[in-house]
């Protein structure tokens, strides 16, 4: 079964491998993506995140993200003849033809931009099609869906619905629809994820967010945003991080299996329908105890779903159909 997973954080995990000395090779390492093992996962299509962490203060988040994007392309030109970059639809048909898997430049974190609608812009010519307004950090668009608790700490069940959008938050939307930047609210706080919705025309999506009613960690959505991204023809990634899918009161007791990620699906079609959901798998940006521990594995996720009596056409809707009908609407 053909794969499209629209989040993993390999080119930051590679980038900081490379400075600290150690380079992981891109065709295979240690981790939870690399190319062999995207071969053998079938993989059609991986959205590859430049991600930025905003309290690095010895870092530029601006200059962090173009090393990944350095990087991304530097991988793409190591192997031309196995994997290809995207940024329109006919590099995915073409790569398709030859036999190549694709991939796509992301970006985790707005606030890589600065603020500034230019770098926006110049983002979206190095090939940037999907970007989250907030990583875990406020920064100049928007607040992130995490409240400290008394100890100071980020409450994972603790949602921010008093903060949204900020006015450039508003302009950096209305500029990425004009683009066709794909909006991405996975980590924006609930407040923000509304603004989204009443001050947006086209879909957008939560690229690796779970069932809030499943498990109540803020980082999944609520009924209602689920509902709200189906309706405007959106999709949400099944993260497989074992606290988004496992409520558990000690995080390192939480597991990630291919059932919960079951039970997340089937809460989603139920509130959403099947038409709305994607893969998002979060590797090489989470860790704990996981039943599909790389990514050549997602063979163990279609079998629990076929065991579910979930039919082959549902099936490939989720592992690459859904996220294929929304790429070529933006690409």
């Amino acid at each position: 079964m053909q794969v499209v997973d629209f989040h993993c954080d390999t080119l930051s995990v590679l980038c900081e491998a490379a400075k600290k000395g150690a380079p992981k090779s891109f065709r295979s390492n240690d981790r939870h993506i690399d190319l062999t093992k995207l071969q053998k996962g079938d993989y059609l299509l991986q959205c590859f995140a430049a991600f930025v962490y905003l309290k690095d203060k010895e870092t530029n988040p601006l200059v962090s993200v173009l090393e990944q994007a350095d990087l991304f392309y530097r991988l793409m030109e190591e192997s031309p003849e196995e994997i290809g970059p995207v940024a329109e639809w006919a590099d995915l048909e073409r790569n398709r033809s030859l036999g190549r898997i694709s991939a796509m430049l992301t970006v985790e974190e707005g606030g890589c931009c600065l603020g500034s609608l230019p770098v926006l812009r110049m983002l979206h010519r190095l090939g940037v099609r999907i970007m989250t307004l907030t990583w875990n950090f406020e920064n100049e668009l928007a607040w992130p869906n995490t409240v400290p608790d008394e100890s100071g700490e980020d409450d994972p069940t603790a949602a921010d619905t008093s903060h949204g959008l900020k006015e450039r938050g508003f302009a950096f939307l209305e500029e990425m629809e004009r683009l066709g930047i794909i909006v991405d609210v996975s980590h924006l706080s609930d407040a923000g994820f509304w603004d989204v919705a009443r001050h947006t025309k086209r879909p957008f999506i939560a690229s690796h967010s779970n069932a809030r009613a499943k498990c109540a960690h803020v980082r999944n959505l609520t009924d209602d945003m689920i509902r709200t991204i189906s309706r405007r023809g959106g999709v949400t990634g099944i993260n497989y991080c074992s606290v988004f899918l496992d409520e558990q009161k000690d995080p390192s007791k939480c597991v990630s299996s291919v059932a919960r990620m079951a039970d997340h699906i089937e809460h989603i079609r139920q509130v959403g329908g099947i038409d709305m959901i994607v893969l998002g798998s979060d590797f090489d940006g989470i860790g704990g105890k996981m039943e599909m521990s790389d990514c050549s594995m997602l063979p163990l996720l279609e079998a629990e779903l076929h065991r579910r009596r979930y039919s082959d056409d549902a099936i490939e809707k989720i592992f690459h159909g859904n996220a294929l009908r929304l790429l070529k609407e933006f690409l």
